[in-house]
């Protein structure tokens, strides 16, 4: 595995975290301001991720 495919999953599994807590957040910590869409941001940060796994090398 290189450096890119476990950037990658870390992305992956750090939208798995935003999708799950994202109530969570904006009830404890955001209760103030207005509603952020976590599981939004969670969606496309595991695009992304799994965009940088499964896309090719340039080496």
């Amino acid at each position: 595995m290189s450096k890119r495919d476990i950037k990658g999953i870390a992305l992956i599994l750090f939208g798995i975290l935003l999708c799950l807590a994202g109530t969570e957040i904006n009830h404890i910590i955001f209760h103030s301001l207005s509603y952020l869409p976590f599981g939004f941001i969670g969606l496309v940060t595991g695009a992304v991720g799994m965009y940088m796994i499964f896309s090719k090398s340039d080496k």
